[in-house]
């Protein structure tokens, strides 16, 4: 089957990773992240210094599919946020846990737990990784599944976040320390 986007077709979901944007790749978004006037185009974000790492780490496990669990869907929609992706993460990424920002796509009323807690099982992924900036977004039954970004992000706590999602993610990758061309 090809794939329209260019993008892979992932026909088992073995290994997925729900990846937060605001606070994971980019920095927090804003209140408002842009004027109505603007919304054909992406929004000017900042980079945060796990974006390379992660981009490293999904070229080597070509069999790990992304789902960006982010708000920004709603913002920007899905095509103007697989835009701002590095191509590593763009291609492996399937979906994402919310609509996009169609009008009548929204969905104003479910909570971002409930929202991935629904994706999850409904994509019923055998080894999954949850990387987000808010302890607040996941649900309570998938938090040893899960991986915490702090603020405060150095060459070692990148290295751990790195290793945490390889162990989760079961990928037959051996440990990852600091001096891995990962954190290059």
């Amino acid at each position: 089957m090809s794939d329209p986007g260019g993008y892979r077709n992932h026909p088992t979901m073995a290994q997925v990773m729900y990846l937060g944007i605001e606070g994971v790749l980019f920095a927090h978004r804003p209140a408002d992240i842009r004027p109505r006037c603007c919304q054909h185009q992406p929004p000017r974000v900042t980079p945060l210094p796990l974006l390379p790492a992660i981009s490293r780490l999904l070229a080597g496990l070509p069999n790990v599919c992304v789902v960006i669990n982010s708000r920004w869907i709603c913002d920007v929609g899905y095509r103007n946020l697989l835009s701002l992706l590095p191509d590593e993460i763009a291609r492996t990424t399937i979906g994402a846990t919310m609509p996009g920002n169609r009008s009548h796509r929204r969905s104003t009323t479910a909570s971002r737990i409930d929202i991935l807690r629904a994706d999850i099982r409904r994509r019923c992924p055998a080894r999954l990784a949850i990387v987000d900036a808010s302890p607040y977004a996941v649900p309570y039954e998938y938090l040893a599944q899960a991986v915490h970004v702090t603020k405060a992000m150095g060459t070692r706590e990148i290295a751990e976040i790195v290793d945490r999602i390889v162990q989760l993610l079961d990928a037959g990758v051996a440990a990852i320390d600091e001096d891995s061309d990962f954190l290059a």
